[in-house]
């Protein structure tokens, strides 16, 4: 009777023990801030993201601005040799820098992205296809140069020598050396109206001696620049006009009446004397 009563109990206890749910709160203080986290992150890049673009768009703002036409002469020099110019015919023109006559780049930005200080010779190599940076030059299905490699016997290096226009045949590094242009990675250097340059990979001690462009790139640039000059004048040129002819045409007949009053009153006056 004891034992049946103790069994009881238990099966009791443990019927009561089994129902029981464990109820687990929701986490929603984590969950709130990892919300918070990604939320700051979404509003710190779309800030970031338009700062930029403010930035890339008020360098357009100069010249050459959107619809300026200007042309600057270009060659490549590798290890003491000019090499073929980028293809012309079809090179890309995805924001109106690019190429279209041989050894020449047409500067005519489409968007304020390519325009102003934004305008820069690696804008031009990124149309084009070519590599172009502090350490590394490659053009379109050519070799690639790394700084450092081998170039006629001596450590090679990624220079561009600049010169003021085609008449020039001294020019100027952008190595920041005294009397020379200042310091910029290549891709940085700005592109120019009527001037020209030469991107060049050469040893250091020969970077002075890298020439002017060949004679056909001089020669196509006069042309452009001739062209444009005359372009400008005609432009610019007052037309001529035709009010004086009109306004003597008009005068006549007032004049013509004036001298016949005047005549027949003499007349007049003479035949009434004594």
């Amino acid at each position: 009777m004891g034992r049946a009563s103790s069994s009881k109990k238990v099966a009791r206890a443990a019927g009561i023990g089994g129902g029981r749910i464990h109820r687990r709160q929701t986490p929603w203080g984590y969950y709130g801030i990892i919300a918070l986290i990604v939320i700051l992150g979404v509003v710190t890049t779309y800030a970031s993201r338009q700062r930029r673009i403010s930035q890339i768009n008020g360098a357009g703002t100069v010249a050459p601005t959107v619809g300026t036409v200007w042309q600057e002469g270009y060659a490549v020099y590798e290890c003491g040799k000019f090499v073929n110019a980028i293809n012309w015919k079809n090179a890309p023109n995805p924001q109106g820098i690019t190429t279209s006559t041989e050894g020449i780049i047409n500067i005519d930005p489409k968007v304020k992205s390519a325009a102003g200080h934004n305008a820069t010779l690696g804008k031009f190599a990124g149309a084009v296809g070519m590599t172009l940076n502090a350490a590394e030059l490659q053009l379109p299905g050519g070799h690639r140069y790394l700084d450092g490699n081998s170039c006629e016997g001596s450590p090679g290096h990624v220079f561009v020598k600049e010169f003021a226009d085609t008449a020039d045949t001294v020019g100027s590094l952008y190595n920041g050396a005294k009397g020379q242009l200042p310091k910029l990675d290549p891709a940085l250097v700005p592109l120019k109206n009527g001037a020209m340059v030469v991107i060049a990979f050469v040893p250091a001690q020969d970077a002075v001696k890298i020439p002017p462009p060949p004679s056909y790139v001089i020669t196509n640039l006069t042309k452009l620049v001739s062209q444009q000059a005359a372009a400008a004048s005609s432009s610019t040129t007052p037309s001529t006009a035709t009010t004086p002819s009109t306004a003597t045409s008009a005068t006549t007949p007032s004049t013509a009446a004036a001298t016949t009053a005047t005549t027949a009153k003499a007349t007049t006056s003479s035949t009434a004397g004594p």
